[in-house]
């Protein structure tokens, strides 16, 4: 008799925390910095794209001071793309980015070359 009321005591339990909600702790990040020429002069208005394979999962354009930050991402590994698009100014840049756990890292320099 003990062993029925001590299973049925088990399996409520075990029921009463499968009907638990599942709080995922981990916090999204970042992707940051700064788009610059070769002299130092911020670019405003350059696109920046992050793709995680092959779907865009952020999107932003660099501010007056050609600063940047797509936040939102979960860890993991993405495409950063740079782009000029009302007309070819600038060569495209990408860059291959592991956002960790960890949170961000200090903001990138991105020097993009006149063509």
């Amino acid at each position: 008799m003990r062993w029925i009321v001590l299973m049925t005591m088990l399996f409520a339990t075990l029921i009463a925390f499968a009907q638990q909600p599942v709080k995922i702790d981990h916090s999204l990040k970042r992707i940051q910095g700064v788009v610059q020429r070769e002299n130092g002069e911020p670019i405003p208005n350059i696109d920046v794209e992050v793709y995680g394979g092959r779907s865009l999962v952020a999107a932003t354009k660099t501010d007056s001071k050609g600063k940047f930050k797509a936040d939102s991402l979960e860890p993991g590994e993405y495409e950063v793309w740079f782009l000029y698009k009302p007309r070819p100014v600038f060569h495209d840049a990408e860059y291959n980015v592991t956002v960790d756990a960890k949170g961000p890292k200090d903001a990138w320099v991105v020097v993009l070359k006149p063509l």
